[in-house]
């Protein structure tokens, strides 16, 4: 696991741990979420290709909608920015695009801590390109066509809501899937990402 990724862990666990104390020291009377909350957010996330020793850097975005205080459903959508790691001769994805949906279960609480699992099937789009010593037409990598694979993902976060229309949120998430190409080598798609940040949200029933 690389350096930046572990400090990125470390982060995000003792954030978690924090915000863990701080929501049962709190005395509010009711838990801040309820039917009708809508949520969105934007975020880089930090991924790691455990198989295959690649370091990856994605967009993430994703709106949610409460059904109640413990069930929601959410809907993401990523795309891969770049990677490091490859070797000479190892196999990488020129892109990786994915969306999914899913339902995500909330620990009850009684505050503005809101913990959650969340568990989302999707789909991605994936192209890939073998990485070369000697250059070929002037260049180092020969390409291969992209595909659509099945893609799945469960995760465990939190989002706090600290204003009326603001949180922060922080998730861990495991990825699960294979590029089905014609490649030379498969590619696993597993992945653990990393992210935090800023989201928004609104009701819309009173």
């Amino acid at each position: 696991m690389s350096r930046s990724l572990k400090f990125r862990l470390t982060k995000l666990v003792i954030l978690f741990c924090c915000f863990l104390s701080a929501s049962y020291a709190q005395n509010d009377s009711a838990q801040f979420i309820r039917k009708g909350l809508v949520r969105a957010d934007a975020s880089i996330v930090g991924g790691y290709m455990f198989l295959d020793n690649i370091s990856n850097v994605h967009i993430n975005g994703s709106a949610e909608y409460y059904f109640d205080n413990l069930v929601s459903v959410r809907g993401s959508a990523s795309t891969l920015l770049g990677s490091s790691g490859l070797t000479a001769d190892s196999m990488g994805l020129k892109d990786f695009h994915s969306i999914y949906i899913g339902p995500v279960f909330h620990i009850q609480t009684k505050n503005h801590f809101d913990p959650y699992l969340v568990i989302q099937p999707g789909l991605s789009y994936t192209s890939s390109y073998q990485q070369i010593k000697q250059t070929v037409n002037g260049l180092n990598r020969v390409e291969y066509a992209a595909v659509v694979s099945p893609i799945a993902s469960v995760g465990v976060g939190f989002n706090y809501y600290f204003q009326r229309y603001v949180h922060l949120f922080g998730e861990t998430r495991y990825v699960y899937g294979r590029h089905l190409s014609e490649a030379p080598s498969p590619i696993s798609l597993q992945e653990l990402r990393i992210t935090f940040g800023l989201g928004f949200n609104i009701f819309t029933q009173k």
